[in-house]
């Protein structure tokens, strides 16, 4: 956890809107460490992204986008569209995934199929301390890799915790994405159990 506290502090001093995402996400939602990570995983709203990359800048960390296998320096000042949305921040030993979705004031945009959000206030939750993306969120991001060990561990970690509204929202934005993805039959058998 010490690692996500780093992360956040970093965050916490760009006075933008920020959530952990990923693995350490659904952590956050279940109130324990499920497995080992790799790195902390950050999503802002891609409208705040200058502001969150001049305070970073100006704390002495390194950016470079990272696309389709590369890592390119972001430019000062740089706005980036779709398909570009990852950016590896590094410092010293530090090292954290920027991650732009988008997100405006009322809705997330599931970046993949634009069809597909939930309002903010569902999709950004807090333990207390640390925002986190809505665990239905993140395996529906986790869902693009289904053979991916860590995104399998996370939904099997999650699924059981998730309410039904959650699980039903999940199962549905899965379809609408892919009909014929295999965590489908997973994810339906928790609907109305």
């Amino acid at each position: 956890m010490k690692e996500i506290e780093s992360v956040a502090a970093v965050m916490e001093s760009t006075g933008c809107p920020w959530a952990i995402c990923g693995g350490w996400a659904i952590d956050l939602f279940l109130g324990r460490v499920t497995r080992a990570h790799k790195d902390v995983d950050v999503a802002i709203p891609r409208r705040n992204q200058l502001q969150v990359q001049a305070r970073l800048l100006e704390l002495g960390w390194t950016l470079d986008v990272a696309h389709k296998g590369e890592l390119t320096p972001w430019g000062e000042d740089e706005f980036l569209e779709l398909p570009r949305h990852t950016i590896w921040a590094r410092k010293g030993d530090e090292f954290f995934e920027l991650l732009l979705n988008e997100w405006d004031e009322t809705q997330f945009i599931y970046r993949r199929d634009q069809r597909i959000s939930l309002p903010v206030k569902q999709a950004v939750r807090s333990n207390g301390a640390l925002p986190y993306l809505a665990p239905e969120l993140v395996l529906l991001y986790k869902s693009s890799d289904p053979e991916g060990t860590d995104n399998r561990h996370d939904l099997a970690a999650a699924l059981t915790a998730l309410s039904q509204k959650e699980i039903a929202w999940l199962f549905t934005a899965i379809q609408n994405a892919s009909p014929t993805h295999p965590w489908q039959p997973l994810i339906g058998r928790e609907l109305n159990p």
